[in-house]
């Protein structure tokens, strides 16, 4: 998916009978960071929660990052 954003978070729910949802979540902070008590990884793993409360749901969280390292001569 060469259109997504990073760092974004994909989210995936399976449930009986090859029903499910996949989610792409890219979380943006404000200027002054997040709302006060949360983080970003806390609020997409509420949704995973609330989605894997559903019977015979089963979830895949992921953090997708692209890291770089600096080389020295």
């Amino acid at each position: 998916m060469a259109d997504t954003p990073f760092p974004h978070y994909r989210l995936q729910a399976d449930g009986p009978n090859e029903t499910g949802l996949t989610l792409m979540v890219q979380v943006s902070l404000g200027a002054g960071g997040t709302l006060p008590g949360l983080t970003e990884q806390s609020v997409v793993e509420y949704l995973r929660d609330y989605l894997e409360a559903r019977p015979g749901v089963v979830t895949q969280l992921a953090k997708k990052v692209i890291v770089s390292t600096d080389l020295e001569a």
